[in-house]
């Protein structure tokens, strides 16, 4: 059984978390730490955890108890814990935003994305950064055209997404990100990437991103790589369907329609879940490749309502 302690376990995202390992068949949460909720249970806070066995917060965290850190909130006590928590051989670290690290401390870590980074994380890497759920979706549809050597224009992404995930968005920050990810894999790309967001209801879970760029290539040949690039991946799909977030909402999956407006352009509409793609649902997958677990392990959720 996978050890787990949480930092941060009143935050939004934590919930989300705790909710999906209680079910979890290969953990046990072993510290829910959050000193301003001392001796409340979880469920006084996350509500749908009500009728669940959880456990209280606490003050109080023993790293050598445990054999994965997750950290949730970014404060000047949980940055100290993440730098001590680094220096012990075997404990495994997630971050759920990497603005907790420094330069230095970044080189370290790896972007917690299996479609982008399943490698690397499966063969020794400790510790991993969840990339935000605004650009999580754009790059796994990015990736196989960067991986092709494909990306030859400007990239213009779109994306519809829960206002409380837009909060406090830095879309320049966003946009190094993407860059930085995608050169990685094409380092001659040295097109202009533009970022734009629409705020939904903080009550809605799907999130839409339309992506619109010039390629050549008959769309039979693009879906064709895809294909190829996600065969042996579990949570994401190509489909020649109109699709909505609607569809996705509850699980880990993206699901990415390709289509060709015009023989000179390619438009990539991916749909997700904002809570769980480049939130909860990406903690748990890469604590899963972690500790050499199938990536599907306790992330087999509710299918969608249509």
């Amino acid at each position: 059984m996978v050890k787990i302690g949480i930092i941060g376990a009143h935050t939004p995202i934590a919930g989300e978390i705790i909710r999906i390992l209680i079910h979890h068949p290969e953990t046990e949460l072993v510290c829910l730490y959050s000193p301003a909720n001392l001796g409340k249970n979880a469920a006084s806070i996350h509500h749908g955890l009500i009728g669940e066995e959880t456990l209280n917060f606490t003050d109080k965290l023993n790293l050598e108890d445990i054999d994965l850190l997750i950290i949730t909130e970014n404060t000047e006590i949980n940055n100290k814990i993440v730098e001590a928590a680094s220096e012990i051989e075997g404990l495994k670290i997630i971050l759920t935003s990497k603005n907790t690290l420094n330069s230095d401390q970044l080189k370290y870590y790896e972007a917690g994305l299996s479609e982008i980074n399943r490698k690397p994380l499966v063969r020794g890497v400790k510790e991993a950064y969840i990339l935000s759920p605004t650009i999580v979706p754009a790059l796994i549809a990015l990736a196989p055209l960067a991986t092709f050597l494909l990306l030859n224009s400007d990239i213009d992404i779109e994306v519809s997404a829960p206002e409380d995930i837009l909060k406090e968005l830095d879309l320049n920050k966003e946009i190094t990100e993407v860059e930085n990810q995608l050169k990685k894999r094409q380092t001659s790309f040295n097109g202009k990437i533009s970022l734009k967001v629409t705020p939904l209801s903080s009550s809605d879970r799907g999130m839409n991103t339309q992506i619109t760029m010039s390629n050549l290539l008959p769309v039979e040949e693009i879906e064709k790589i895809y294909e190829q690039i996600y065969d042996d991946h579990n949570f994401t799909y190509i489909t020649k369907s109109e699709i909505s977030p609607e569809e996705v909402e509850g699980t880990q999956k993206v699901v990415i329609n390709i289509s060709k407006p015009s023989a000179e352009l390619l438009s990539l509409k991916v749909v997700s879940d904002a809570r769980l793609r480049g939130g909860a649902g990406d903690v748990v997958h890469v604590m899963n490749l972690f500790f050499g677990l199938h990536e599907k392990t306790g992330l087999t959720l509710k299918a969608s309502k249509y």
